[in-house]
């Protein structure tokens, strides 16, 4: 009974000090983040902060109003009508010759 009371005890506290290592880890990582840049206050006169939003215009993008493969289907049923047309022709010219 107390090994195992113990080792439970030695999980928990392997466990805290990894949630320890890791918040001290991240606090670190914040702190080296302020301190690459420093803040400067005006001694004199007044302080504001100018932030005008402007839209950006960007270079439009234009878009096939059918796509490729919509284009190559079109082409092969236009062709394939195409075909039945000469056939139909054929057969009644064929038609015509045997009257």
């Amino acid at each position: 009974y107390g090994v195992k009371y113990s080792l439970g005890i030695l999980m928990l506290i392997i466990d805290f000090s990894l949630k320890e290592q890791k918040h001290c880890i991240q606090q670190l990582q914040m702190a080296e983040v302020k301190s690459m840049f420093r803040e400067v206050l005006p001694k004199q006169g007044q302080l504001s902060v100018e932030d005008v939003t402007t839209m950006v215009l960007c270079k439009p993008k234009l878009l096939p109003l059918k796509s490729l493969t919509l284009e190559k289907l079109e082409k092969m049923q236009q062709a394939a009508q195409d075909t039945i047309r000469q056939q139909e022709m054929a057969e009644k010219e064929d038609q015509q010759i045997a009257h």
